[in-house]
């Protein structure tokens, strides 16, 4: 089901993604499960926390809001690994189906949980995760990266089931524009482990598939001490995201 599905989002015309340098304009377009729709403001609170982290200056940013589907199950990874979630999209490329796909990321928001791995997953262009109940929680950008506890210039955060919801969230943007756990740092502020969206928890539990980060630096050892999150891509994600060019970064 899942290598048909691939199949069917790269065939010839399916959906239209071709390399076009420079990308002055990236789209992303987020829709909602059932489930993560009956969390009221979920869409729009994702939408301003993306408008955020993603409007990089390579390029202007579109993010939407696609409405919601029906799919057969929460869980935020499953919907896209079993084929269902893309196939929808090659369908919605075709005009066979409601759902209208974009460019550059489509992104299905569920309330999968978000406790055991994997909680979403992203291949090019398309993502799923879990967690609507958690971002739904999350207060303003602005009112978070304003807390005691936070950095506003390194994107900082404390380390709570909302903040890691959104930062796995846009973990798995990255992955739908080619970024790999390798784009992801650690990193000491003070007594704390920070890591970056592309590392996420990887930086905890042990299950990164990389010992070295492709910023040329190597991850602390995970502490005792504080563990928290930045919203914020690394440079060296960042430097692969200026390389975008419609398809995949590179």
């Amino acid at each position: 089901m899942f290598l048909g599905a691939v199949g069917s989002l790269t065939s010839v015309g399916t959906l239209a993604y071709t390399t076009r340098e420079p990308v002055e304009t990236l789209e992303i377009r987020v829709w909602l499960s059932r489930g993560a729709a009956a969390y009221d403001g979920v869409g729009e609170r994702i939408r301003e926390y993306l408008e955020r982290i993603c409007d990089l200056e390579y390029w202007t940013l579109e993010c939407s809001v696609g409405g919601t589907v029906d799919v057969s199950t929460e869980d935020g990874a499953r919907v896209t690994s079993s084929g269902e979630w893309p196939l929808m999209l090659a369908a919605g490329a075709v005009g066979a189906h409601a759902v209208t796909p974009v460019a550059d990321v489509n992104l299905l928001v569920t309330d999968g949980q978000m406790r055991r791995t994997p909680t979403g997953y992203g291949l090019p262009h398309v993502a799923s995760v879990g967690g609507a109940r958690h971002v739904a929680s999350l207060e303003s950008f602005d009112d978070l990266l304003s807390r005691p506890a936070a950095n506003a210039e390194r994107g900082i955060v404390p380390k709570e089931p909302a903040t890691r919801s959104m930062q796995v969230l846009v973990h798995e943007i990255g992955h739908a524009l080619g970024l790999d756990h390798e784009h992801g740092i650690s990193f000491r502020d003070g007594n704390a482990i920070v890591a970056t969206p592309m590392l996420s928890s990887y930086a905890w539990n042990g299950d990164a598939d990389v010992e070295r980060s492709a910023c040329g630096r190597s991850y602390p050892e995970p502490a005792d001490g504080p563990r928290k999150l930045s919203l914020a891509f690394s440079s060296c994600a960042r430097r692969e995201l200026a390389a975008y060019s419609g398809s995949r970064v590179g």
